[in-house]
């Protein structure tokens, strides 16, 4: 009897054992493999991308940082690629306080003092590898312009890339600063977006969902914690008050990813955003959780009497499972929306 019960055992440890292994490399999705193992992607355009993470942050230097000091980003969209199974290039062509025509080439840049050294095209020269197979741009503002003038930036922009590779496939980011930041969006950008979508570009909405979410017009299914908008953007204080948090930084990286893929959000990994201990946490003081909450939620003038608007959730939000899950169900609530950007933007 105790022979038998030694085997019963040893049995019963060893599928535990497997069971075990099994669960610690999960099976890569196909259809992730087809659209990203190997490929190239490029994330061009201003601090709205990389302030939350979605790639690595740029430091205080980074209008003077050279193309192979780029590639090979590791920031939440490159996580999400790898933890599927897909090994990308992700490449992050982005430049604080920077516009896509002077990123482009469709004007000289001189936004940044690092940057009067530039040629008359902007940062383009420095952009010598133009061949991806996903480009997604994100605009800070277009203010002055019409919508018709906007969309003809925005295809020269799309020309380029083309150019490089007729069959790249390009996405146009509606962000939170188009609500939350004062820099001149304006009802023909908003328009323009629908004329952007009439040429083929898909437009990859995740402002809008973190935007209906702090004003309650969008409930998290399941939400456990209370969410406002010190759970998504920076806090108010002295110099910010729009820019993503690293929770948005996710969303906006996991709505790419799911755009690309045609995978479903619900169920992907995030430890990455918040554990250093996964062993591919993001080098970078601006991924580091203590420093951003301390130092970009922390009020230093008299304008923020209210203690409670000095409070950010995101950590505790990255910790609740079910929280998280209902923000990922939003993310494919947001992505399957039917309406087309010409009946959502259009203003008359």
């Amino acid at each position: 009897m105790k022979k038998k019960l030694t085997a019963s055992l040893l049995l019963i440890a060893v599928a535990v054992s497997l069971f075990a292994g099994c669960a610690k490399t999960p099976k890569a999705d196909p259809k992730v493999k087809a659209a990203l193992d190997g490929k190239k992607v490029l994330f061009v355009g201003c601090s709205y991308t990389y302030y939350g993470g979605t790639v690595n942050p740029a430091d205080k230097d980074n209008a003077v940082l050279e193309l192979n000091e780029r590639i090979n980003d590791n920031g939440f969209f490159a996580q999400l690629c790898r933890a599927n199974g897909a090994e990308v290039n992700v490449v992050d062509w982005t430049f604080g306080g920077h516009a896509l025509k002077a990123l482009l080439g469709t004007e000289p840049c001189s936004l940044h003092s690092l940057c009067l050294t530039r040629t008359p095209s902007g940062h383009l020269a420095d952009l010598t590898d133009r061949a991806y197979d996903y480009v997604i741009l994100n605009e800070i503002y277009r203010r002055g312009e019409s919508a018709e003038e906007i969309l003809e930036s925005v295809k020269g922009y799309a020309k380029i890339f083309k150019d490089a590779n007729p069959n790249v496939k390009l996405f146009y980011i509606v962000h939170d600063g188009v609500y939350t930041a004062n820099t001149g969006y304006d009802n023909e950008w908003l328009r323009s977006v629908s004329l952007i979508e009439k040429e083929g570009i898909t437009i990859l909405d995740w402002g809008t969902l973190v935007w209906d979410v702090i004003n309650g017009k969008a409930q998290v299914p399941g939400a456990t914690l209370p969410f406002s908008k010190n759970s998504f953007i920076v806090s108010k204080d002295h110099t910010d008050g729009y820019h993503p948090n690293p929770l948005t930084g996710y969303l906006f990286a996991l709505m790419t990813f799911s755009a690309i893929t045609g995978v479903d959000a619900v169920g992907q990994p995030y430890d990455f955003c918040y554990k250093k201990e996964s062993g591919v946490y993001p080098i970078s003081m601006w991924l580091q959780l203590d420093y951003f909450k301390e130092s970009h939620y922390r009020y230093d003038d008299k304008e923020t009497p209210d203690v409670n608007e000095r409070k950010t959730n995101f950590i505790e939000v990255f910790n609740s499972e079910a929280d998280m899950k209902g923000l990922q169900s939003l993310v494919n609530t947001y992505l399957a929306d039917d309406t087309n950007a010409w009946e959502k933007y259009i203003t008359e």
